[in-house]
């Protein structure tokens, strides 16, 4: 299973390589946007299905704000599964 950080680097190489997502990238950027009702967010999930190129503002909204927000969460979670396992020592 592919870790939330490495498909995070994948939909921000993409974009940053002006490349459309595909498959199991594009679902997986979809499920970071969410089914809001944001305009902004919307409009980032209309794009990235149609493939098509995102302005300035919404690829520093969609990778350097979601995508950043959602890889330090996931490294919280990670930490925190860690930290509630048993250490095995007596």
């Amino acid at each position: 299973m592919t870790s939330v950080s490495a498909k995070c680097g994948q939909v921000k190489r993409r974009l940053k390589a002006n490349e459309p997502l595909k498959g199991e990238v594009l679902e997986f950027a979809l499920s970071v946007i969410g089914g809001g009702t944001d305009d902004l967010l919307d409009g980032i999930a209309r794009k990235l299905r149609a493939g098509q190129q995102l302005t300035e503002y919404e690829y520093h909204v969609f990778v350097e704000v979601i995508l950043l927000h959602v890889r330090l969460a996931a490294r919280a979670r990670a930490r925190e599964e860690q930290e509630d396992k048993p250490s095995g020592s007596l």
